[in-house]
C-alpha cells in the first residue's frame, strides 16, 4: 500500500476554504480519502483542518462548512464538538501595531552566532514583534475537552518558538510534550494579533512564520508521496498583485521543501491557488465571507489538476480510501 503524507499549510481562514475545496475534490473527484494519511502536518490554519480530519471530520464536511451548507450527522456532531463557535474574530486595533518591539532575546542572537547561514531576518523581525492581545483560548476549550491529553495519531503541528524562532513539531517524536488543543493555537498565533501560547513555560507562535508549509519535516519518513496543499504560495505572480511578493515567496521555500523530499525517495504532488483562487481569496485571510467562493475555486481548480494526471503519477490509486461521510 502508497504511504502518503498530507500537508496543509497556512493561509487564515481562506486558507481552511481553500483545504476544504481542493481535499473534496481529491475525495470526490479522485477517490482518495485525506482521512487516511499516512502522516499529517498542519502548520497554522492547517492545524486546523489537519485536527478536524484525524478526528474524523470528511472533506465534503469541511467544504460544507466553508459554504455553509448541510453537514453529514457525523460532521455535524464531530463539528459541534470541536468547533462550536463560529464567529468572526476581532481586528487588532490598529494602535496596537505601533507597541513597542522587542529587542532580540539572547536565544535569538546565539542561535544566529551558531547558525549563521541560516539566519532569517523575517522570522527574527517576527519573534521581536509585540505580542498580541487576542486571546484564542475559549475557542480551544472545547477541543481539550474533548481529547484533553490525548493526541491523533500522526498529526504533526508545527509552531514557532518566540524566544529565537525555531520551528517545533509538536505530536513528532522527541518534540516538546503538548495538548492538542494548546499545539493548535500556539500553531494558529499570528505574530502582533494573537496572543503566544505557552507550552511547558516557552512561548510560540503561528507556525506559517517558519514556513507557510513546511513540507520538509517529512523528509526523514520514508512516504511514498507527499500532497501539499498550499494556500499561501500559487502557480502564477500577476504583475501589480499586492500579495504578489507573499506567495512567490511561499512558491520557491516551498520549491526548497520538494527538493529535500524528493531527495529522500519522495514524490511531492503541489496543489497552489491559480488565478481563480487568488481572485476568491482577496487580501483579508481572516474573511469569513469569501470562503464559499474560495471553496469552489479551489474545488474547480484541483479537478483541473486530476484531469490533466498532475495530481499522482498513478500512486495514490493505490491508497485504501475510508469510507466517506
Amino acid at each position: 500500500m502508497t504511504s502518503v503524507g498530507l500537508v496543509l499549510g497556512a493561509g487564515g481562514v481562506v486558507g481552511q476554504a481553500y483545504h476544504a475545496g481542493a481535499l473534496t475534490a481529491l475525495q470526490s473527484e479522485f477517490g482518495w480519502d485525506p482521512r487516511s494519511a499516512t502522516t499529517i502536518v498542519g502548520s497554522s490554519a492547517g492545524s486546523i483542518t489537519g485536527t478536524l480530519l484525524r478526528l474524523g471530520v470528511s472533506a465534503s464536511d469541511l467544504a460544507a462548512m466553508s459554504t455553509g451548507s448541510p453537514l453529514s450527522l457525523q460532521g455535524a456532531m464531530l463539528v459541534d464538538r470541536i468547533l462550536p463557535d463560529a464567529s468572526d474574530l476581532p481586528s487588532p486595533p490598529p494602535v496596537d501595531w505601533f507597541r513597542p518591539w522587542r529587542p532580540p532575546s539572547r536565544a535569538l542572537l546565539a542561535r544566529a552566532a551558531r547558525r549563521p547561514w541560516a539566519f532569517r531576518p523575517e522570522v527574527a523581525a517576527m519573534t521581536m514583534l509585540p505580542a498580541g492581545r487576542i486571546d484564542l483560548t475559549d475557542r480551544a476549550t472545547p477541543l481539550h475537552r474533548m481529547v484533553g491529553d490525548r493526541w491523533p495519531e500522526d498529526l504533526w503541528v508545527c509552531a514557532t518558538r518566540r524566544t529565537d524562532g525555531a520551528r517545533v513539531v509538536f505530536g513528532r517524536a522527541g518534540s516538546p510534550p503538548a495538548p492538542l488543543a494548546a499545539a493548535v493555537l500556539a500553531s494558529c498565533a499570528i505574530p502582533a494579533y494573537f496572543a503566544p501560547v505557552t507550552v511547558g513555560g516557552v512561548q510560540y507562535f503561528d507556525g506559517g512564520v517558519h514556513s507557510s508549509t513546511n513540507a520538509d519535516v517529512l523528509r526523514a519518513q520514508n512516504l511514498d508521496v507527499v500532497v501539499v496543499v498550499s494556500p499561501m504560495s500559487a502557480t502564477r505572480f500577476p504583475l501589480g498583485a499586492a500579495d504578489a511578493l507573499l506567495r512567490w515567496s511561499s512558491h520557491r521555500r516551498l520549491d526548497r521543501e520538494q527538493r529535500r523530499l524528493e531527495r529522500a525517495g519522495t514524490v511531492v504532488v503541489r496543489i497552489e491557488p491559480g488565478g481563480g483562487s487568488m481572485n476568491a481569496m482577496g487580501l483579508q485571510p481572516m474573511s469569513n465571507d469569501r470562503s464559499d467562493r474560495v471553496t469552489a475555486a479551489a474545488y474547480a481548480e484541483t479537478v483541473q489538476l486530476i484531469a490533466r494526471g498532475e495530481v499522482s503519477g498513478g500512486l495514490l490509486a493505490d491508497v485504501d480510501a475510508v469510507p466517506t461521510g
